[in-house]
């Protein structure tokens, strides 16, 4: 397998490329510089791979949910390579790659980023099932699909101000970060892995992140509209 994946949906991005048995993987506190640290850091999963990027088989990126310019920024970056390659591109939504590696679990695991306004992008897995689709909810709302007994492990750099929010609305809800190391970009290539070998379609040109919520552009126009109309 050679492949190239990479997640800019949150500040800290992460890289793997992969070459056979040969991984390199690579995570980065950007920030907001992202667009400067990308391409070399691209650059550097590849060379430790030992891997050229016109033998590249497949890519993969994070979908999002997660940061607007980010996503953007990552999948352009991908595509840019696809185009220049004919390496297709999969797109995997970005809650969803961190589950794989609680597939044994039996609890409920909730994969969460903050999606900042006080409000956090999650998920919920029971029993390895996904039990609510990705969504944009303040603490208050998660809660309301949180059952009280629930003892609930929470996933993503972004878990422990959740779990912090959630405590103050529900003080004794049962709550556990995973404190462990993940590489999203790992597991984005072990998901696209599966989708290639199984014939499935790649991302075309039209397509692009999934925000969940609107931009602030796009809120701004719309209340914007409202006024105009009143």
């Amino acid at each position: 397998m050679k492949a190239l994946a990479i997640d800019t949906s949150v500040s800290k991005i992460s890289l793997a490329a992969w070459n056979e048995d040969t991984h390199a993987s690579l995570i980065i506190q950007a920030d907001l510089k992202q667009s400067e640290k990308l391409v070399p850091a691209i650059d550097y999963v590849l060379e430790q791979a030992k891997l050229d990027v016109k033998d590249i088989e497949f890519l993969a990126v994070a979908l999002g949910p997660g940061t607007f310019t980010g996503l953007r920024l990552g999948i352009s970056a991908l595509k840019a390579i696809s185009l220049a390659t004919g390496a297709p591109l999969y797109g995997i939504p970005t809650l969803d790659a961190y589950q794989p590696p609680f597939a044994d679990y039996s609890g409920t695991l909730v994969p969460v980023i903050d999606a900042k306004k006080e409000r956090f992008y999650l998920s919920i897995w029971r029993n390895s099932e996904k039990s609510l689709e990705d969504s944009d909810l303040s603490p208050e709302e998660a809660l309301k699909v949180i059952d009280p007994e629930e003892n609930i492990l929470l996933v993503g750099d972004d878990a422990p101000l959740f779990k912090e929010k959630l405590l103050e609305l529900r003080p004794l809800q049962k709550c556990a970060i995973f404190s462990g190391s993940l590489c999203i970009a790992d597991q984005l290539i072990v998901m696209a892995d599966n989708l290639h070998k199984s014939g499935a379609k790649p991302l075309q040109d039209y397509n692009g992140p999934v925000y969940i919520r609107k931009s602030e552009a796009e809120e701004n126009r719309v209340c914007d509209e409202a006024k105009s109309t009143k």
